[in-house]
């Protein structure tokens, strides 16, 4: 596959970039500018996974659109003629090799840009499919809150369901959905899907690093928590739209009612029980709503016995995570459970 070439240089700086594969510093490092966010000084990150040739195009058509650009690939192994071909169009590459998971690869790739000198850093995955003027209005949007930490997302269309998701605001103890005006202003919410999401320098300053132990599913989610509790805000633009898919679903008809079941392999579903309990575990006592994870892996044991198939294994993994997350024993799971995953393993073939 050929990829067009540009000039392979910092576009903040001006400068060449150095490339570096190791992943061992998470700290962002202390600016030496301010924190506006203007067009030269947002950057975005694409987390790779097995990457195909298509979607290998799609990320370099990202590079037009922002001032610097970070694929952090975390497939296990890596193949040497991707950072080639990304290299060639002006992208930087990072192999994380999934360590800590989603959240290792946000952690690896924002340390970097924040140190190259963004100001606020867009994530998305390999999947994800950004409008041509997503960074422009992203940009205008990122200058009228200014110097504030900040996270913005923008409205995320699922093609599977072909419907927007729901955007909520919560106190902590109540949830609403918001009445989303399509060409409105920005809208306070309190949870965003971390794709398509941008974060502010100064909000990772204050939040943190992502949760590693948490690996894949809830990331966000506890993100998202642990803004509404130091108070720093969280953005909806509904000016901003991301196509997205989430899962494999299917619509079914159970007596009067459609039912749509996602489909998640066992795997995902173990991570989804294990770390929506966790989280109940961490924030209930500050924020009740912390339980609704929870309810949702109980309309997840529903989808499962009723629709899906490999009924017993995802069921397994569903209380295997249940239990993991009470006793606070995260990681990966071929650590956490290793007979678990080899299990989930031969399930797949």
């Amino acid at each position: 596959m050929k990829l067009t070439p540009i000039p392979y240089q910092d576009t903040l700086t001006g400068s060449p970039m150095q490339r570096r594969s190791s992943h061992t510093d998470t700290q962002v490092a202390t600016p030496s500018l301010d924190h506006d966010v203007d067009a030269s000084t947002l950057g975005a990150l694409v987390v790779l996974y097995r990457p195909t040739d298509q979607q290998l195009l799609h990320v370099a058509g990202l590079r037009a659109h922002c001032a610097s650009l970070l694929a952090v690939d975390n497939s296990p192994d890596a193949r040497p003629e991707i950072p080639v071909m990304l290299n060639s169009v002006g992208i930087d590459y990072l192999h994380n090799a999934n360590h800590g998971g989603i959240a290792g690869a946000y952690n690896r790739g924002l340390a970097r840009l924040f140190a190259q000198g963004a100001t606020a850093v867009a994530l998305f995955d390999q999947d994800s499919r950004a409008s041509d003027d997503f960074f422009a209005i992203m940009q205008a949007s990122c200058a009228r809150l200014g110097t504030q930490a900040f996270a913005i997302g923008p409205q995320i269309y699922d093609e599977n369901a072909e419907r927007f998701l729901p955007q909520m605001y919560s106190n902590g103890f109540t949830v609403r959905t918001l009445d989303v005006q399509d060409d409105g202003p920005l809208q306070r919410c309190s949870f965003l899907l971390s794709s398509g999401a941008v974060i502010s320098r100064l909000a990772y300053e204050q939040l943190g690093a992502f949760t590693e132990a948490l690996f894949i599913d809830h990331v966000d989610t506890e993100y998202s928590l642990r803004a509404l509790k130091r108070g720093v805000p969280f953005y909806l633009d509904p000016n901003l739209v991301l196509r997205h898919r989430i899962g494999e679903k299917r619509t079914h008809r159970f007596a009067f009612w459609h039912v749509t079941s996602m489909n998640h392999p066992a795997f995902r579903r173990y991570y989804m029980a294990r770390n929506a309990m966790y989280l109940c575990r961490q924030y209930l006592r500050s924020f009740p709503v912390a339980i609704v994870p929870n309810l949702i892996t109980l309309w997840q044991v529903v989808q499962v016995t009723l629709f899906e198939q490999d009924k017993l294994t995802k069921l397994l993994g569903i209380g295997c995570g249940i239990v993991d997350g009470v006793r606070g024993r995260l990681g990966p799971l071929d650590q956490a459970r290793p007979r678990l995953a080899a299990r989930f393993g031969r399930s797949r073939r």
